[in-house]
């Protein structure tokens, strides 16, 4: 098993007394969500506390224009175990979950959408695989998964996903999905070299543990994706992709960096 930490992830008396021990840093990007993310957090700590381990939220308000700080503040106050970090102007999805690994203090790190377009229900699932895994993330893909997304947008992840398994020679069905788990020193170790800021920081992630050989696997999830991409993101993400590509593959950028 690749996760050094795993002995002290059971819920065992010891791991319960160390107040002091972060077992669990949940990773939040949050973009103008005053209206849906105090709810979202109670969904969270009810599925976390079913899982008998420490954890933490790392909250990061990617320049909101809306009183979303204002709620999480107040978030904060009641609750020790929420952190937030703000700034301005808006940096990109990828960007913000990068600030909230750097900050965060886990030995398993969990990232999720702030609007929990994704049921956060297969979250004990998640950490549970993790005892015999580096990374495990949700898939569309999976035959088990549940759906419900424009066809539009359907068409387009699976034609991205091509894109991504055809130049980056990466095995993994579904890059883009929102909910990720994975072993906390490994995670920080990557995303202190990630250089995407915005939608296509997945595939870079899954690029760079890919070549470090992590054991990733792909799990099912139930997902309700009402928005479509514009035409501008989806151009965005494609040149992301070749960029990758190129210090993937290329001049082997990313290797060097992990050295």
């Amino acid at each position: 098993m690749n996760l050094p930490l795993s002995p002290k992830l059971s819920p065992s008396i010891d791991a319960k007394k160390d107040q002091s021990r972060t077992q669990i840093s949940v990773i939040i990007p949050v973009h103008n969500q005053e209206k849906n993310i105090s709810l979202s957090l109670t969904r969270l700590k009810q599925v976390l506390n079913s899982t008998l381990l420490d954890f933490e939220f790392v909250i990061i308000d990617d320049g909101s224009e809306d009183n979303s700080l204002r709620v999480l503040r107040k978030e904060q106050k009641t609750d020790p175990r929420v952190k937030v970090i703000s700034y301005g102007p808006n940096k990109g999805k990828g960007y913000a979950i990068k600030t909230g690994v750097m900050h965060s203090s886990g030995d398993i790190i969990i990232f999720v959408d702030g609007d929990l377009d994704i049921s956060p229900q297969v979250i004990k699932d998640y950490v549970k695989e993790l005892e015999i895994c580096d990374l495990v993330i949700a898939s569309k893909r999976h035959p088990l998964s549940k759906v419900k997304a424009p066809w539009s947008r359907k068409i387009l992840s699976r034609m991205f996903n091509v894109l991504v398994r055809v130049s980056l020679d990466i095995k993994i069905k579904d890059t883009q999905a929102g909910l990720k788990a994975g072993n906390g020193e490994k995670l920080r170790k990557i995303f202190k070299v990630i250089l995407v800021k915005r939608y296509a920081f997945d595939v870079d992630l899954l690029a760079i543990a890919t070549d470090l050989k992590l054991n990733i696997k792909e799990m099912p999830v139930e997902i309700n994706l009402g928005a479509r991409f514009n035409i501008y993101e989806i151009f965005q993400m494609f040149l992301d992709v070749a960029a990758i590509s190129y210090r993937y593959r290329i001049k082997r950028w990313y290797q060097r960096q992990l050295v």
